[in-house]
């Protein structure tokens, strides 16, 4: 987006350049004039000559030939004169100029955002991910920069690309009504993207308690018949069989979607490990669960309030940021143990059970967001195996300002 602007930019300049220099630049003295100015030369020559004969011709006394010769020069100068004299508005123009100036960027761009596509210079890196890095923005930032982008599709409501964009930032903010809501626009504009329908549907789920029975099973049905091998529409379609214990179905969707993946591929273990959880006799998913203790280190720094928010979390290994299972208590509940396993998933087919290690974190936020914020005190460590109990996690520093973009 910042190229595209820089762009423009330069050609706004050009463009006023080239419109500017005609209306500031001075002629050069009497650069208009020259023709006019040699025809006067020449006509007083041939009026001079004319006197010459005429003086000795004896028809013109010595007197009279002076004095015609002097009114014929004071006649040149006066003429000569004339033709210098710039015509009105031919000069610099100063005030046009600076109207010019004033008004031709702002109407380039007022022209551009009504006729053109801002949506579109918003690509998915310019907000963001659900996976983090010590460069993660803060939640302010992510606010801002979501409600931005709303206030873009309310000017140019048909960009299902837009819509798309707020629906998983909203997702990200975990403002789920918001971006089921957002998803409903998007799949409305563009009804035969199969991935559009999927993540509406793992939305939808969400807001239904994790159940995928409904109106989002509905969608993942037809996000399977618009692609087949739509990832997300074979996981969710997979979660869903095992949710009513069709293991056969689930295997069948997981063995699909294990096909279409590159083997080497951490994605393509997870799925392997859910067909292990579905074949096994015994279901491994009842061993998907890693339990432990949090405590309160004097490392931290500072004692938080007792109705303060504690999450503890399972994460992926692989660096993500979206939680496999959410643990949610206060401060005054410190120390606290904990188990971690698929009851507590936020989304469908991203599970505890689809991984073998998983990094733990514990984090009290004085707000209550479900992002990090300056100040949040936190505990982390991993990465440990899925299954291993008796964890400890202290909660011994701070969650430091992230850095401006």
């Amino acid at each position: 987006m910042t190229t595209f602007w820089l762009l423009a930019a330069a050609l706004i300049a050009a463009a006023t350049a080239c419109l500017l220099w005609p209306l500031l630049r001075r002629p050069a003295p009497g650069a208009a004039a020259t023709p006019e100015r040699a025809q006067l030369v020449e006509l007083y020559h041939d009026q001079l000559r004319e006197l010459e004969r005429d003086l000795h011709a004896g028809t013109l006394s010595a007197a009279r030939h002076a004095e015609a010769r002097d009114e014929l020069g004071r006649r040149l100068l006066e003429e000569a004169a004339g033709t210098n004299t710039v015509p009105a508005g031919a000069g610099p123009s100063p005030l046009l100029a600076a109207l010019l100036l004033a008004a031709l960027p702002s109407a380039a761009i007022l022209l551009y955002l009504h006729l053109g596509n801002p949506v579109a210079l918003w690509r998915a890196d310019d907000l963001p991910a659900a996976s983090g890095s010590e460069h993660q923005l803060s939640g302010a930032q992510v606010e801002g920069m979501v409600n931005q982008l709303a206030q873009r599709l309310r000017e140019a409501p048909g960009d299902a690309q837009g819509w798309a964009m707020l629906a998983r930032s909203y997702s990200v903010l975990e403002r789920h009504a918001d971006a089921a809501a957002a998803y409903a626009r998007a799949v409305e504009l563009a009804p035969d993207v199969a991935a559009l329908r999927s993540d509406y549907a793992d939305v939808l789920a969400t807001l239904n308690g994790g159940a995928l029975d409904g109106a989002p099973m509905a969608q993942v049905r037809q996000a399977l018949a618009l692609d087949p091998d739509d990832p997300k529409g074979l996981a969710l379609a997979a979660s869903a069989a095992t949710e009513r214990g069709d293991k056969q179905a689930a295997i069948g969707y997981w063995e699909h979607l294990y096909r279409l993946l590159p083997a080497d591929s951490q994605t393509a273990a997870r799925i392997a490990a859910n067909l292990a959880a579905a074949r096994s006799p015994d279901g491994a998913a009842h061993a998907a669960k890693v339990t432990g203790m949090v405590t309160l280190s004097e490392k931290a720094g500072r004692t938080p309030q007792p109705g303060d928010t504690l999450f503890v979390y399972a994460l992926p290994n692989d660096g993500s940021r979206m939680p496999l299972a959410v643990l949610r208590r206060q401060a005054r509940d410190l120390p606290l143990s904990f188990t971690l396993d698929d009851a507590l998933a936020l989304r469908p087919g991203h599970r505890l059970s689809g991984h073998r290690q998983v990094m733990l974190e514990a984090r009290i936020s004085g707000s209550g967001s479900a992002l990090p914020k300056a100040g949040d005190l936190v505990g982390r460590t991993g990465p440990v195996a899925v299954g291993t109990e008796g964890i400890r996690i202290a909660i011994d520093g701070k969650v430091e300002a992230t850095p401006a973009p």
